[in-house]
């Protein structure tokens, strides 16, 4: 099946795409943007197979986002779907895999979904699988693979940790800064040795997977500079973009599954843990907030609830909405069960008892 994103300023013509495209069977859809530059900030990392692009868009011309996103979205292909005819040109001169006009042609559209399928399907069996840029994992752990998904082999731990750290800082840092960040219990001589043994065989772990100027050295201050995609790149660009909708709920939830280097003892690492968390939560805490009634029994809704609770396991409101999820779900048992575990754990972490209000809910069930 095809993983499809879909930018149309026009939020009728964006869900009747949508919806001629679910008929169809073929296509994923993991992402609809009316505002192309949004669009734009975020497809590289969801990686998807074809691109649906309107041309006549206020923010920016659909023509000159696929030429940056051929850029960007490596092997994605574009097919324009417009109401105007003059852009055929153009819009093949990007390279674009076809040109479909508005109204739209539910026929015609499914051949086109069917041939870029087909194209897809034969390229992937006869060349190797290669990622435009390695990728980096620093929730719960650091992982870092190459372009070929292989992981990185580490010498030492703190190798991978100065390799998790020139990513986490993202700019070019100062070599006693890093001293201090990660050899700050040794003295300043042999500090300096270890971080030049760390560098030397950081750079060549990288050389030896095709990266042979991946660390740059420039007055005194180191810098990583090849492209790296991580799970923390994406989950921030998807809170930027505050849609609250239930696709990037799913996908901040299945990204989100530890906190930041939570597995690691990087004490460098504190702030950025604490931020993230506090971000997640505001936009899960404002997606449960805002789900109408009727939406409230979709398994998202209590996925994103679950994770509240598990970023912040002691704030009532989050428990009293799980219990309500379940007592809409005619599930009191459970709902027993989530009241039982949440008693417990405050009484025996915080000596405490839970509200009246949460009592009083669990008597009018039992």
């Amino acid at each position: 099946m095809l993983k499809a994103i879909l930018v149309d300023d026009e939020i009728l013509a964006l869900d009747l795409l949508e919806a001629m495209l679910k008929e169809n069977g073929g296509v994923d859809i993991i992402g609809k943007f009316t505002n192309p530059i949004e669009g734009l900030e975020i497809i590289d990392h969801l990686k998807p197979d074809i691109v649906f692009l309107d041309i006549e868009m206020q923010e920016m011309n659909g023509i000159k986002l696929a030429e940056k996103l051929e850029k960007l979205a490596g092997q994605a292909e574009i097919v324009f779907v417009t109401a105007y005819d003059q852009y055929a040109l153009e819009a093949f001169n990007v390279q674009a895999a076809d040109y479909i006009l508005k109204p739209i042609d539910k026929d015609r559209l499914n051949r086109t979904v069917q041939r870029v399928s087909n194209r897809r399907r034969q390229s992937s069996q006869s060349l190797p699988l290669q990622r435009s840029a390695m990728e980096a994992s620093f929730l719960g752990s650091f992982r870092l693979t190459d372009l070929q998904g292989k992981p990185m082999n580490w010498r030492t731990k703190k190798v991978k940790e100065l390799c998790a750290y020139l990513i986490h800082q993202n700019m070019p840092i100062h070599r006693d800064k890093i001293m201090e960040d990660l050899w700050s219990e040794q003295p300043q001589e042999k500090a300096s040795a270890l971080l030049h043994t760390s560098v030397y065989h950081l750079r060549k772990e990288l050389k030896n997977r095709g990266f042979h100027e991946a660390i740059r050295y420039v007055d005194e201050r180191y810098s990583f500079v090849i492209d790296i995609s991580s799970d923390v790149l994406l989950i921030k660009q998807i809170l930027k973009l505050k849609q609250f909708t239930s696709k990037d709920v799913k996908m901040l939830l299945s990204f989100y599954t530890g906190d930041y280097l939570v597995e690691e003892d990087y004490y460098w690492s504190i702030n950025e843990r604490e931020q993230l968390r506090i971000m997640m939560t505001q936009y899960l805490r404002t997606f449960i907030n805002i789900t109408p009634d009727e939406k409230k029994s979709d398994h998202v809704y209590k996925e994103a609830i679950e994770k509240l609770i598990d970023l912040d396991p002691w704030e009532e409101h989050f428990t009293r909405e799980l219990i309500h999820y379940y007592i809409q779900q005619g599930n009191k048992r459970e709902a027993i069960n989530v009241y039982d575990k949440y008693k417990t754990s405050l009484w025996i972490q915080l000596g405490i008892n839970p509200s009246k209000i949460l009592e009083d809910m669990i008597k009018n069930i039992k």
